[in-house]
């Protein structure tokens, strides 16, 4: 008896001692750090978790030292279990369980109640990404949103992603209700915010982004075994509610999320020291990579907006029901349920259209208030309830899933010819995101989001900067329908450094612009009027401040095919010196999903130029 328990002794000891020695190479693994949530070498900093909550490590400097964090796990998971606070294992069941596959080390039992109900809440989930398109209405969301995805198991409900019982975690800042725009901006940029990981259910979600901000969504499910699936459920549950560091370009929602899914799987998924990181990154990287030899993203799906809903049933109606739905409801404070050319239809004709018009009434209940949009939404149901009882399934047009789409970062290479200045190439760099002749229904139709566009014109004499777009959004808020609409407004608004004429390289300008007007779509063409004014530095006499409109039409002409044609004119409040009208027509025959070949003419009251280049993206 005596010599076994001396040899269970010894056996304990090696044991101990092997898990010691092995301990600094676990600290420095990979996916140690990611459960720590260490984001990697900074340029100018060292790295340090990104977890602000000091509950979230057993050691006093645990946030900045790896190894000390190790040390104080596995002292706490070898703790027997007490009745005065949670164990180890119940705190942190990811790291309890990772450790367990390293080292084979078993940890004392202990009751983890809210660790057990969620674990068997999310038993045998699916994982995976959900995209929410590009929102203009708000700046942290103007690149799309991207929330992790839980995902329960069919059980014979079928494939939907309605069902109710499904997981959203999404990562996002606490702002404030009452913060104003200029602080919002500056402590989005340079810090002051703090995110933190929160559940919902998804329909939630489905009515915050697809129906109130009639954002498009796309489910993205992931290719992970059953041993990386349930480590993932596992550190999720450990860091929702944890206070983390926010910053809209590098510390966000994509950065995020990449670094969770770091866990499992091994590949970087954004760069670490990038000056922005976008959710549209991390979806194209989820579509490049592999887990076990196996492609990481296994499906996607789309989960259409109640905006892009109603266009479908529009749009599948024949041409006598669009003319019937038109003359039920001619404009936002009439109804004519009476109007001859619904009554002439049949019933079943009749429920199609009355399907069609309920839809649009729950969008516009959505996208403002109108006091008479209940009274008719009621009246169109009691009409409907009339009727036979079914729907005819939409007629979908579903547009590319985002890492199918043109990427959003551009080369371009033209040739120039100006008649003042003569010839000339120019090399045009745009790192994010589309512009009017690029964008599409991926991402946000008939709009453009630019961020630090530059334009140089390379000449004999060396390269001159003809354009600094700092930004540029523009949203002209076409109607998808010809049904009656809330008033909204086409906008635009810019900020950079440009010539001033087109004959002259050195006459830059600082401007900033914000128009703002109406657009109406008519078939393939979509013009639009916009007014406001112009902030430009004083050259030339003309005074930093001048009234503005612009005019435009784009027009599509095949799926491949789109020009722009617009006039501005500015008229400075300090006479003709500073009046000044500009106009061009640009057109685009995109070549693939990343290749396009754009023609130009281009001119003011000084000069005209021709261009054409070839532009990549990537």
């Amino acid at each position: 008896m005596r010599r076994l328990l001396v040899t269970l002794s010894a056996l304990l000891c090696l044991q101990a001692g092997a898990s010691l020695a092995a301990a600094p190479a676990l600290s420095d693994h990979p996916q140690w750090l990611s459960l720590l949530h260490f984001d990697r070498d900074g340029v100018f900093s060292e790295p340090r978790s990104a977890v602000l909550d000091d509950a979230f490590f057993l050691a006093e400097n645990g946030r900045f030292d790896p190894d000390a964090e190790l040390a104080a796990t596995l002292a706490a998971l070898r703790q027997p279990a007490s009745d005065d606070e949670p164990h180890a294992r119940c705190r942190f069941p990811a790291r309890a369980l990772w450790l367990t596959r390293q080292t084979g080390e078993q940890w004392p039992a202990a009751e983890c109640p809210e660790w057990q109900a969620w674990q068997q809440e999310h038993e045998g989930a699916e994982a995976g990404l959900m995209f929410a398109s590009g929102y203009l209405g708000n700046p942290a969301s103007f690149f799309g949103h991207l929330m992790l995805h839980l995902e329960r198991p069919a059980e014979g409900q079928g494939e939907t992603l309605s069902r109710l019982l499904d997981t959203s975690l999404n990562f996002g800042a606490d702002v404030p209700a009452d913060e104003g725009l200029a602080t919002y901006m500056a402590k989005g940029l340079f810090g002051g915010y703090e995110a933190t990981y929160s559940r919902a259910p998804f329909y939630r979600n489905t009515t915050l982004y697809s129906e109130r901000e009639m954002r498009d969504l796309w489910h993205y499910r992931l290719a992970l075994s059953a041993s990386k699936r349930s480590l993932l459920v596992a550190h999720l549950y450990e860091v929702i509610g944890q206070d983390f560091d926010y910053l809209f370009l590098t510390e966000n929602c994509a950065s995020r999320i990449a670094r969770t899914l770091e866990l499992v799987v091994e590949a970087d998924l954004t760069p670490g020291s990038a000056p922005w990181v976008s959710p549209e990154a991390l979806v194209r990287a989820i579509s490049e990579v592999e887990v076990d030899g196996q492609p990481l993203l296994q499906s996607s799906r789309h989960v259409p907006s109640r905006r892009l809903q109603t266009e479908w049933r529009y749009h599948g109606l024949a041409g006598e029901e669009q003319a019937a739905a038109r003359a039920v409801w001619p404009s936002i404070d009439a109804l004519d349920l009476s109007a001859p050319a619904y009554r002439a239809l049949a019933p079943e004709r009749q429920a199609a259209v009355l399907d069609t018009l309920l839809g649009h009434a729950a969008f516009l209940k959505q996208t403002g208030d109108e006091p008479g949009l209940a009274e008719q939404e009621r009246q169109l149901l009691q009409a409907r309830l009339g009727l036979a009882a079914g729907s005819e399934p939409l007629q979908a047009d579903t547009p590319l899933p985002l890492h199918e789409a043109t990427p959003p970062a551009l080369v371009r290479v033209e040739g120039v010819y100006s008649e003042a200045l003569g010839g000339a190439a120019r090399l045009i760099l745009r790192p994010l995101q589309y512009d009017l002749l690029d964008s599409n229904a991926t991402r946000m139709p008939n709009s453009a989001l630019e961020i630090g566009r530059v334009e140089l014109d390379l000449l004999h004499e060396g390269a001159r900067l003809r354009r600094l777009e700092l930004f540029e959004v523009t949203n002209l808020h076409a109607r998808s329908v010809p049904l009656p609409a809330l008033p909204n407004s086409a906008w635009h608004a810019s900020a950079g450094i440009e010539r001033g004429r087109l004959d002259c390289q050195g006459c830059l300008e600082g401007r900033a612009t914000l128009l703002a007007g109406k657009s109406r779509q008519w078939g393939p063409h979509l013009p639009f009027v916009l007014l406001g004014g112009q902030l430009r530095t004083e050259r030339y006499q003309a005074g930093p401040l001048a009234p503005m409109a612009r005019l435009g039409l784009i027009s599509d002409w095949t799926a491949n095919q789109r020009s722009l044609l617009q006039v501005s004119h500015s008229d400075a409040l300090k006479g003709e010196a500073g009046r000044r009208t500009r106009w061009l027509l640009q057109h685009r025959l995109a070549l693939g999903k990343t290749l396009d070949l754009r023609t130009g003419v281009e001119g003011d009251d000084h000069s005209h130029e021709v261009s054409l280049g070839l532009s990549w993206y990537f």
